[in-house]
């Protein structure tokens, strides 16, 4: 082990004085891994346009891209056309930022290569410490006075003692370094804020719940009613809009997360049981028609005739897809367009309605409870599309007439679309009793009902609609407003000063009470008006009013106040709840004949095996002889049953469930938001705090919102000593891989390996070959994810919160692991603990050791950037994701589903670390040895070009921070800085002129040039932190001019406005179209404006020119893109090839067309799609608690022509009743027995797709 930790620590010295030949000989290598990987990109970008292009047609319009040439470097010169607005609009802030950060590196190196390399270059090489200098001291090898080779010629290491003034130079240079970053640092930080502002102001983000919304954390209890909340924030301009108080739902969302393992079971096994009776009842005919055959003395079926027979089955199976399917259990949950979400609103406002006079004549305020649903909302795209189990569907016995056609190439469509077919849009027939989405409306068709409670009489709060309890608008004389907080009442005279506690004697030993004659602590709105206001204390999940506590009812003990404080401790257990059987217990599987048993025997069933205990993990498989064995159909119906009905009980009685500390408040107006964000808002320290601002509704982390302000402390100390000690010992792992290189010689060091011995030398030196790199890489990918998961352990309440955790963590591990762990000699424990005991001893040796590790780092950054920016184009990973992993996995049609409609995304928190540490490396050699510069420029260049196709043609991204990891990125790169400056101040003091003295002048200058480094920073931090997060008052003025604005180009383009007087207004108001205004741009200005569902993309026009989006090899791809047939026998005439391009160009539009279509066509996926009406039923529930907006997922199996699918439908309906949700429609089994789809899951909804 120690050898192969020497090996790994300090490993970079070994390359001290690299020779040229060896650096080319590097750089080769490199060059052909990127020429391969280039090569390959080109050949199949435009065969396989769902790897390479998918954003082209398979995202929401908005999101879409024009196609790139198809030429081999059209997309080269293509990805230059984007301006900043485009980026910006289709990929957002983040990937925006992050390529100008590339950007910005470029801009910081490429004029330091003119200035440093032509001055200290010559500087160092000429007259330096090589042979010449050797041979005066007569000695060619004494390397500590001479013999400086290979490329270190070129470096700080190569100037005689004699001619130290040369360190002049270089202290000049490293100064001008200095200033150059700092001033483009600056000039950064200011466009960051100009962009980011812009885009924060302009209109169609204003529309946005997350731009006027804000999580208050830490809020104590008696401030947890929506009163309380209303009267304490209504004073910011434009009062409140909505108020959601968070519940603690972590039991409901243990049961819907058990809910989403259980229904993709049960949806796996019923596949696999349908699939492998199909297979038997097709081998059964394949084996009757061979003794048929035989018997009849007939010849065996040629190729063509077997063909044939393929098709006709394929037909079959579009016949079962376009005849519809069978559906029962269906809840009617789901709105599947944004109008069944209003009408869905409005049935509960009349239900509402109903229940409100009752209440009102009792003289109560029914309190707004956190679970108030709409259904409708699911979480997004992020957790709609990609996520298989949450936020679907509803149920009840349907059949469905009608689906979409499939396509005429249906075996070859299917090899390439991962089990897409094209099931056209049906036609309801006259009398048809079923819906276009298959819901009966029959007469026994039961009403919807919602999965959440009835709404609460909560309207929008603002000085214009106050929402009070009626004894607080009688006390009130201004009924226009909400009531001011107030203060304790007293039995007694008030003192002299109007104060509450003037008679209040002061014991001097009661050290932690304030003297007499302050004024009592504020207490919130609508506090003392007894019962009114149930929910303002809990005990268990139980309310108590504010009258039995005062008659001491209901008292807590002290203990177990202290109980109820203690992290894992909680409060009293609550009695558990009662819940009715979900399924028939009177019901008998084995009762009656079922279809399987005509193909299958009875272990042919899926089965597996349950946890013996329930705190065992699920990933973990069942053990023999301990472990029960079940029926896994059998017992998912019975576990599904019961989930179904327990979830949407707890659904409709939220209040059962304790108050969390922590609250969404939405205001009317942004500068609102913004303005409380920022206010002092608790007379206690810690308490209301932190309030964040702009979350989106999918970005929250439920988990985490009740955590108390010192828990989160604590969770921080523990966290980040975890990871510092993760970050030193994470040597030892990394050394173990080394280890692995010398596994043929193991077996005779440890006594317990002689069992290496057995296997073949060539194969334990093949393995000790490839083991090193594989379990390096799968170590070092690990860490990203373990970041990610204790970001989350810390108490991260949103998703960007966690990112910018995972950010510096992950930064923090490159630095020490890829940079200081390879340059150290002797490991970084023992750096660490040699600069622990004398801190002063540092810049020495850092100048002593790195220096050494110079040319290590001009092989890692061109080999890291040839491979990664090759590698990134050509996205091995996805290839195998989408070639291999479907064969082996993807059973189901939702998993089918899910592997087409998710795209590569990616993780900010551990991408922008990555490039950070290779400009701090750049940056600590740029002045040591200069030729690094060059190739930081082209790692820089090559990865903006692989990264920018990659954001506009590839990637999509669920989360968007807003840019707030740029800044942190800038502030870690001051880490170069720094480590240059102490790296020249101990190279400084080790250096000596001819004297032998140290070069003082020098050094301080450079301690003095770090000294105002840091102050620098810190200043900038100063100045720019404000506006890093928060929007300024000025901006108010403005932001309201582009909403007019838009809402003249919103009315033009719904056909509401005169054209001409909406472009004359557009251009109203100075600056509003200015450089830098960042604006969605209108889209398809040519559109007809009658409706607003037709002012979208063509999708032809969006897809032309994309190119063939599904891999066609074989054959079939010769016989058909090459147009040979029996017709013309085989003769291709001169323009047959252009006419074949043309054909196949035009089928690869319409496949991807038909499935653009399918997935996203005539949906509204934008919320500037949407009314102002919509838009306002949407966004009001948007920041209710997923626990309350989780809908019952469908069992989507596929339907067959032996009638297996659709007997297991009415099994589990006689089983379950209605409690579980099962369908077959829009999925069906081909030729050979798989599983293919042409439409959306029967459970999503088009308000999935809207980003809130």
């Amino acid at each position: 082990m120690s050898s192969s930790s020497n090996s790994t620590e300090g490993s970079a010295q070994a390359q001290a004085g690299i020779s040229l030949v060896a650096l080319l000989t590097a750089l080769a290598s490199s060059a052909v891994i990127f020429g391969v990987q280039i090569l390959a990109f080109i050949l199949l970008k435009n065969k396989l346009a769902r790897i390479f292009k998918p954003k082209t047609y398979l995202v929401p319009e908005r999101e879409r891209t024009d196609p790139p040439p198809r030429s081999p470097w059209g997309w080269l010169f293509a990805i230059f056309h984007f301006t900043d607005r485009e980026v910006i609009n289709k990929c957002g802030l983040d990937a925006y930022f992050f390529l100008r950060y590339l950007q910005t590196l470029l801009v910081i190196f490429v004029p330091l290569a003119f200035v440093i390399i032509p001055i200290l270059v010559p500087l160092n090489a000429i007259g330096g410490r090589g042979p010449e200098y050797a041979l005066e001291f007569g000695n060619s090898t004494n390397s500590a006075d001479a013999n400086v080779t290979g490329l270190d010629q070129l470096a700080w290491t190569n100037i005689r003692p004699t001619k130290t003034n040369r360190y002049w130079a270089h202290l000049v240079l490293a100064l001008l370094v200095i200033i150059w970053v700092c001033g483009v640092f600056f000039a950064e930080l200011k466009v960051y804020i100009k962009v980011r502002q812009d885009y924060l102001t302009s209109a169609e983000h204003r529309l946005r719940a997350s731009a006027t919304t804000v999580l208050v954390s830490a809020i104590p209890q008696k401030w947890l009613t929506t009163e309380a909340l209303g009267g304490l924030y209504d004073v910011f301009p434009g009062g409140i809009r909505n108020i959601w108080i968070n519940r603690n739902f972590d039991e409901l969302l243990h049961k819907i997360h058990e809910r989403d393992h259980v229904f993709q079971k049960l949806e796996a096994a019923e596949t696999e049981l349908i699939r492998k009776a199909k297979k038997a009842q097709r081998k059964q005919a394949a084996k009757d028609e061979k003794e048929a055959t035989k018997r009849s003395k007939l010849k065996p079926l040629t190729k063509q005739e077997k063909e044939q027979k393929i098709e006709n089955e394929n037909k079959i199976a579009e016949k079962l897809a376009q005849s519809g399917g069978t559906s029962t259990g269906d809840p009617h949950q789901v709105p599947h367009t944004v109008d069944e979400a209003l009408e869905e609103e409005r049935a509960r406002a009349r239900a509402q309605d109903s229940q409100q006079e009752p209440q009102q004549r009792q003289g109560k305020f029914r309190i707004p409870i956190v679970g108030d649903g709409l259904a409708a909302v699911g979480q997004g795209l992020g957790q709609g599309l990609g996520a298989m189990g949450q936020g679907l569907g509803k149920a009840g016995g349907t059949v469905f007439g009608g689906a979409r056609t499939v396509g005429k190439d249906f075996n070859n469509q299917l090899e390439t679309t991962n089990g897409f077919i094209n099931i056209d849009r049906q036609s309801i027939a006259e009398g048809d009793l079923y819906d276009e989405f298959g819901r009966y409306r029959g007469p026994d068709a039961t009403a919807p009902y919602g999965s959440g409670i009835e709404p609460a009489n909560f309207e929008k709060m603002s000085p214009r609609s106050p929402s009070v309890s009626s004894e607080v608008q009688r006390a009130n004389s201004q009924d226009n407003k909400l009531p001011g907080n107030t203060v304790r009442k007293t039995a007694y005279p008030l003192g002299g000063d109007a104060t509450a506690d003037a008679f209040t004697q002061h014991v001097w030993w009661k050290f932690w009470q304030a003297p007499s004659g302050g004024f009592a602590s504020p207490l919130p709105t609508g506090y003392e008006d007894g019962d009114e206001f149930p929910l303002t204390r809990k005990d268990g999940g139980k309310t108590i009013s504010e009258a039995s506590a005062k008659n001491g009812h209901e008292k807590t003990s002290f203990w177990a106040k202290i109980k109820s404080a203690l992290p894992f401790f909680g409060s009293e257990d609550k009695p558990p709840q009662e819940y009715p059987i979900a399924y028939n217990p009177e019901y008998k599987e084995d009762s009656g004949t079922a279809v399987w048993q005509k193909y299958l025997k009875k272990n042919d069933r899926p089965t597996h095996r349950l946890a013996r205990f329930s705190w065992t993990p699920g990933f973990l498989p069942g053990l023999p002889l301990i472990s029960k064995k079940v029926d896994t159909i059998y017992w998912c119906r019975g576990e599904l049953a019961r989930l179904n009905l327990e979830i949407e009980m707890d659904q409709k009685h939220p209040e059962r469930f304790p108050l969390m500390n922590s609250a969404f408040i939405q205001f009317n107006h942004q500068v609102a938001a913004h303005m409380a964000c920022q206010a002092v808002t608790h007379h206690v320290p810690k308490h209301m705090a932190p309030r964040t601002v702009e979350i989106s509704p999918n970005d929250v982390l439920w988990d985490n919102m009740s955590i108390k302000w010192w828990e989160a402390w604590l969770r921080t100390a523990v966290i980040v000593g975890v990871v510092v000690g993760m970050v030193i010992l994470w040597t030892i792992p990394v050394a173990w891989t080394a280890s692995l290189a010398q596994i043929t010689s193991l077996s005779s060091k440890y006594h317990w390996l002689k069992w290496l011995d057995n296997i073949p030398q060539n194969l334990l030196k093949a393995l000790a070959g490839v083991l090193p790199a594989l379990v390096l890489s799968i170590l070092l990918a690990l860490v990203p994810a373990l970041l990610g998961y204790l970001s989350f352990i810390q108490g991260s309440q949103t998703g960007v919160e966690k990112q910018g955790y995972v950010q510096t963590y992950y930064f923090f591990f490159l630095f020490v692991q890829v940079f200081l762990v390879v340059s150290v000699s002797g490991g970084i424990v023992e750096f660490l603990g040699a600069t622990a005991a004398n801190v002063t001893s540092i810049p020495e040796t850092l100048a002593g050791q790195l220096p050494k590790s110079a040319n290590y780092f001009f092989t890692y950054m061109i080999l890291q950037a040839m491979s990664t920016s090759s590698g990134t184009l050509l996205q091995i990973i996805t290839l195998i994701l989408w070639f291999v992993m479907p064969k082996l996995f993807d059973n189901t049609a939702r998993q089918k589903w899910t592997r087409n409609t998710t795209l590569p995304t990616v993780t900010w928190g551990s991408y922008f670390p990555v490039y950070t540490n290779f400009a701090c490396i750049g940056l600590i050699y740029c002045v040591v040895s200069p030729i690094i510069i060059i190739f930081a420029i082209i790692t820089f260049a090559l990865l903006w070009i692989a990264n920018r196709y990659n954001m506009l043609y590839v990637s999509r991204f669920k989360l968007d921070t807003g840019g707030l990891l740029y800044p942190r990125a800038i502030n870690q790169t001051f880490t170069g800085l720094y480590v240059m400056e102490i790296c020249l101040i101990g190279l400084f003091l080790l250096a000596r002129d001819e004297q032998n003295h140290p070069l003082i002048p020098q050094a301080i200058i450079m301690i003095v040039a770090a000294l105002l480094t840091i102050l620098y920073q810190v200043l900038l931090n100063v100045s720019f932190g404000p506006l890093l997060r928060h929007l300024p008052i000025t901006f108010e003025d403005e932001a309201v001019i582009r909403d007019e604005v838009f809402e003249r180009a919103q009315a033009r383009r719904l056909g509401i406005e005169d054209a001409d007087e909406a472009t004359a207004l557009t251009h109203d108001g100075a600056g509003i179209a200015g450089p830098g205004y960042i604006e969605m741009s209108n889209r398809n200005n040519a559109a007809p404006t009658h409706d607003r569902k037709f002012a979208k993309f063509n999708p032809v026009n969006i897809a032309q020119g994309a190119g063939s989006w599904a891999v066609r090899s074989g054959r079939t791809f010769r016989s058909k893109a090459l147009g040979h047939n029996p017709g013309n026998g085989g003769g291709i005439d001169s323009t047959q090839p252009l006419q074949l391009r043309a054909k196949r160009k035009r089928r690869d539009i319409e496949a991807q067309q038909k499935i653009a279509n399918a997935l996203y066509g005539d949906y509204n996926d934008e919320i500037e799609d949407l009314t102002p009406e919509e838009r306002d039923t949407l966004v009001k529930h948007a920041f209710q608690h997923y626990a309350l907006r989780a809908r019952r997922p469908t069992v989507w199996i596929p339907r067959d022509d032996i009638g297996v699918s659709d007997d297991e439908i009415r099994r589990t309906r006689d089983f379950a009743g209605r409690n579980i949700w099962i369908s077959n429609v829009g999925a069906a089994l081909d030729a050979k027995s798989r599983v293919v789809y042409g439409r959306n899951p029967p459970d999503f909804s088009e308000v999935d797709l809207i980003n809130l």
